[in-house]
């Protein structure tokens, strides 16, 4: 672990003392109002967490990215994107298995609170709701989710609850584990996931960024990419509420821009 990750991970405590309930609220509110609006919020939670990782961060500076570096990574996504829908459910898992790894990796704490929040994050909901958590999954890569599929994914999950005990039986007062618990067991799993993903990983880690170099220079370097990648989900979204794009195919584009990014795990550098 390098000096900045370090640095990233002491940071991110007292960010999320101070800002969680405000998120973790907003979700409640989402939920009660009903399944559309926690989806929408969901969604919204990783679009507003992609900014964190919009930025070519190497060697204590950061910078945009320059068009080789950019055009590579759209090459990169498209070949992911194609993994997905050559095989959905081998691309899935695979999806899910690097963003708990992601996650762990950009976690502070003890060894067992990071495979706590990477485990819950990836597999909580599974583990309370394992139905709708199968049912979204069967819509998003357009093919049946077997059973002892979805059964691997709720122990995953069952392993995040384990993990979380015992580092909640050493440092009991820890905003996130109890939030992350809570979102999977009580929200839409579109919803959990993706206040996990902002709460617990994005925003931390744009916190430790703002802090490294300013927030003029971050804003520089992820503003443009950032755009894009608003405007690309936009873009999508509009296709898919007008039919003119199966939402399988969307989903696939949407994880395969992901993966380069924590493939590169750019950050941790």
């Amino acid at each position: 672990m390098t000096a900045a990750t370090a640095a990233v991970k002491r940071r991110s405590v007292p960010w999320g003392r101070a800002v969680l309930p405000f998120i973790f609220v907003c979700a409640l509110a989402a939920q009660i109002a009903g399944e559309g609006a926690a989806i929408v919020l969901g969604l919204a939670f990783f679009l507003a967490g992609t900014a964190h990782g919009a930025g070519d961060e190497q060697g204590g500076a950061i910078r945009p990215w320059s068009a080789v570096g950019a055009a590579g990574y759209v090459v990169a996504g498209l070949a992911v994107a194609a993994l997905f829908v050559a095989a959905p459910l081998a691309g899935l898992s695979l999806f899910l298995l690097l963003s708990a790894w992601h996650f762990a990796r950009s976690t502070g704490g003890t060894r067992a609170r990071q495979l706590a929040f990477a485990l819950t994050a990836v597999g909580g909901s599974a583990l309370w709701q394992v139905e709708g958590t199968g049912a979204i999954f069967a819509a998003v890569v357009g093919t049946h989710i077997p059973a002892i599929w979805m059964t691997g994914l709720a122990m995953l999950g069952g392993a995040g609850l384990l993990l979380a005990a015992l580092a909640l039986s050493k440092r009991w007062r820890d905003p996130l584990l109890w939030s992350v618990l809570a979102a999977t067991a009580l929200l839409h799993p579109v919803l959990a996931v993706g206040y996990a993903f902002l709460a617990g990983h994005a925003l931390p880690l744009q916190e430790g960024q703002f802090r490294r170099h300013g927030w003029r220079q971050v804003l520089a370097a992820q503003g443009p990419t950032t755009a894009l990648a608003v405007l690309g989900a936009a873009a999508i979204a509009a296709l898919v509420l007008t039919g003119n794009l199966a939402l399988p195919l969307a989903a696939a584009l949407a994880f395969g821009m992901a993966a380069p990014h924590m493939l590169s795990e750019r950050l941790e550098r």
